[in-house]
């Protein structure tokens, strides 16, 4: 059954800075609990490792559909083991301070009908996004993050 998770929060940051810190989708293992890795293969093609149902890694290659700091980031699935699109959102709530929304569809989990069985009983992905959105903002504020420094790319 598909599922979409959506949340959203704000972190004191200038926009173009957190738009750039999240444009790198290499960034995301350390922003997402269950992202393993991202390699970005090509300027629209992304390879995901994240964790799936009871302790396995799932793969999916994405395609980068948005790449805009007034648009935000999309994305989708374009092979893998999993079928999923989404995107986030920033808005500029103040000149240094952001709202962030996440939205994550998600169809097909690995396993079918029994890997959504498991994955529900382990997992709560909204509170998952909450816990993970919760921690970007609270490593921003506490200066943890480096979200003009070396190493960051539109």
């Amino acid at each position: 059954m598909p599922q979409r998770v959506q949340e959203s929060i704000e972190v004191q940051a200038p926009l173009q800075e957190v738009f750039t810190y999240w444009s790198n989708l290499e960034h995301f293992p350390e922003i997402m609990s269950n992202v393993e890795e991202v390699r970005v293969v090509d300027q629209e093609t992304s390879h995901w490792k994240v964790k799936g149902p009871v302790g396995t890694t799932v793969e999916f290659d994405a395609r980068t559909t948005e790449m805009d700091p007034e648009r935000g980031i999309g994305w989708n699935s374009i092979e893998g083991e999993v079928d999923t699109s989404g995107e986030v959102r920033f808005e500029e709530i103040d000149s240094d301070r952001t709202r962030i929304e996440v939205t994550m569809n998600y169809a097909d989990p690995p396993g079918g009908r029994v890997g959504e069985v498991v994955a529900d009983a382990i997992s709560n992905p909204e509170r998952m996004m909450r816990e993970d959105l919760e921690n970007f903002a609270g490593k921003v504020e506490r200066g943890e993050v480096e979200l003009g420094g070396p190493g960051v790319q539109a």
